[in-house]
Formats: C-alpha cells, sequence, structure tokens
C-alpha cells in the first residue's frame, strides 16, 4: 500500500503539464493527517470482505494524497467512460472531430456523450471508444502517463476488454480539475456532464449535504462477484478534492458511502450529519409520454406530464423507468428532465 505527500497545487500542475510525475525524493514528508486518513481507511476495508483499492488526491486544504493499493489494475466497468469523454474532447479540441458530426446514423457524438455519462449507456460508449479507435486510445494513455489504463485487443485486433488503476483515474479527474487537461471550454462541458450523471448512492451519499459531486460510478458482474465503483471531484468547505474507489469481491454502495464520510470528515474538519441522499427517482416526464415495453416496442400505458421516474438503465436513447417502485417500461431520454434535487448549485 502507497502513502504519498504531494507538493503545492502549482507546482504539481507544471509537473503535469511537462508530463512528469514528483518523485518520492522531492516530495514533503507525510503528514498527520495524510497518516490518519491511512490507518482509517486500512481499519475500515480490513473489517469488510470485498477488496477495494482507492486514491485520494486533494486541491488545497493540506494538499493530502492517500493510495491503498491504488497501482492494483483492476476491471472499472463504466468508470471508464471518464476516459473515453477525456479522449473525445481531447480530439474537439485539437480540431480534429466536432461534437455535432454523426458518430452512428441518428446520433451525434454530443448526444452519445451524454449518453454515455449522463445515464452510462454501454453502446454510445461502444461507439464512442471505436471512432476514437482501440489502438489511438491506447497510445494516447501511454502517451500522456496513463500508463496502467488501457483496452486489452484479442489476436484480430478487436476490443476484449480494459483496465486501469485508481491512481491513473484519480490522476486524470485531478488534471481535469486544475484544466491542463483540456481547453478551458471543453473542461466546462466536462464538468456538466458529470454534474447531470444520476447515479450518486457511492461517494456522493458519504458527502454532508449542500456540496457539490461530480461523479461517475459503474458496477460489473465479474468472476467472484460483483463490482461497485466510483470516481468523484468533490467541493468541500476547506478544499477540492478527488477521490475514486474500485470495489471488488461483491463490493458495496454503502461500503463505499461509509469511506467517502471518513474522508470527508478529516479533511474538510465537519462532521457528516445531514448526508447526501437523494430521492430514488431522478427525472420528472416533460409531457405526456408513452411508456412501452420494451425499447421503441408496443406501448404499455401512457404517464402524464410531470409524473416522477426512476430510470434503471439506457438502451441508447431509450431509458427503462420505474414508477411506483416497479419497472414500468421505456420512454425516449429526451422525454425527462432532472428534478431540481439532482441540480447542483
Amino acid at each position: 500500500m502507497s502513502l504519498r505527500r504531494r507538493l503545492g497545487t502549482l507546482a504539481l500542475a507544471v509537473s503535469l503539464v511537462a508530463g512528469f510525475s514528483l518523485s518520492h525524493d522531492a516530495a514533503s514528508a507525510v503528514t498527520d493527517t495524510e497518516q490518519q486518513l491511512q490507518t482509517s481507511l486500512q481499519n475500515y476495508f480490513a473489517s469488510q470482505s470485498p477488496h477495494y483499492t482507492l486514491s485520494l488526491r486533494e486541491i488545497g486544504g493540506g494538499n493530502a494524497q492517500v493510495g491503498l493499493d491504488d497501482t492494483m489494475r483492476i476491471e472499472p466497468a463504466s468508470v471508464i467512460k471518464l476516459f473515453w469523454a477525456w479522449a473525445t474532447l481531447r480530439e474537439v479540441d485539437a480540431g480534429r472531430l466536432s461534437l455535432a458530426s454523426q458518430i452512428q446514423p441518428g446520433f451525434t457524438w454530443a448526444t452519445c456523450l451524454d449518453l454515455m455519462i449522463k445515464v452510462s449507456d454501454n453502446t454510445c460508449a461502444g461507439w464512442i471508444r471505436e471512432g476514437l479507435g482501440n489502438a489511438n486510445l491506447n497510445q494516447l494513455l501511454s502517451a500522456e502517463g496513463y500508463l496502467n489504463t488501457q483496452i486489452v485487443l484479442d489476436g484480430n485486433g478487436l476490443y476484449k476488454t480494459k483496465f486501469t488503476t485508481a491512481a491513473d483515474t484519480s490522476l486524470l479527474l485531478l488534471r481535469i480539475e486544475t484544466g491542463i487537461a483540456l481547453s478551458p471550454a471543453s473542461t466546462t462541458y466536462f464538468h456538466n456532464l458529470l454534474k447531470e450523471q444520476v447515479f450518486r448512492s457511492r461517494i456522493t451519499a458519504g458527502v454532508q449535504r449542500g456540496f457539490t459531486v461530480e461523479n461517475k460510478g459503474g458496477e460489473l458482474w465479474i468472476p467472484g462477484g460483483w463490482t461497485e465503483s466510483d470516481a468523484a471531484i468533490i467541493r468541500g468547505p476547506i478544499s477540492t478534492y478527488v477521490l475514486v474507489i474500485y470495489g471488488r469481491n461483491d463490493a458495496k454502495n454503502s461500503q463505499i458511502a461509509a469511506v467517502s464520510k471518513i474522508v470527508f470528515e478529516k479533511l474538510q474538519n465537519l462532521a457528516v450529519s445531514r448526508p447526501t441522499i437523494l430521492p430514488k427517482r431522478q427525472y420528472i416526464t416533460t409531457s405526456a409520454v408513452w411508456v412501452r415495453k420494451k425499447a421503441n416496442g408496443r406501448f404499455a400505458y401512457r404517464a402524464k406530464k410531470g409524473a416522477l421516474a426512476q430510470l434503471i438503465l439506457a438502451d441508447k436513447d431509450w431509458v427503462e423507468i420505474k414508477q411506483d417502485g416497479h419497472r414500468a417500461g421505456f420512454v425516449r431520454f429526451t422525454s425527462l428532465k432532472l428534478r431540481s434535487a439532482y441540480i447542483w448549485p
């Protein structure tokens, strides 16, 4: 397990722009806050059956940095979509791609970015990855210093799987937050995508209500059990920090939330008395809309305008919803809007 001290934000930003990381020799001594956090997190994880990796990078405050198995390669599930979004916007900044251009019939790159991040659609994620090029993405990831993040291809050069680490993922979000990964316009675009991402029961649930959390989570069944993961930028009263947690072997959302609470309380010197627990139903219908039995399938019933809906999953621009606690069917994503509780300040 690693525990590293980061120098001031400016010095770190300069080193990242130059393509280098700070060496252990150049780093400051481990602080009391870091050591206390390390011990608290180790003790908590030791009491749980699943295995977790974690990376924390604070911006401001005490500039704390803590890593727990953070260079271990893991299956990141949908959190990997952060890298695809960054790579897409990087192409936009370079003038090689327009978000208004078509990626597939009926879908623009902008539409697919929305669906991939906001509601975690896998089809659009695949289109984006393939549109950027698997080999090109691997070269980009290595060139930009994400040395433990790669797409695994089979013998025919086709997509097989992917891996990353908590350290690589937190580095990406740190670079986004400090404005050195993308242009100002694309940085704002990236933040706005995360602010409308609606699966917020992990890191968000460990943060005191009233503070913004921009996150992207994921879950996936693999041999050994469910993975549960989350990566977030948290804006606290004392500092902003990046927290990435990857869990496997039947990891639990509630355990990720508990770890998030430990980190928030220590860094922000504030007890989480009112955690950010949001309503299960994230959306309301913008008009009377037909709910279908399957995506683009037969009508099941007509939901009235302003009806509350819990989004479960996405199938391109169709999303499956629950109403009144029961799986109801599919509606177009464009027929929904975020509830006020899900709109960050």
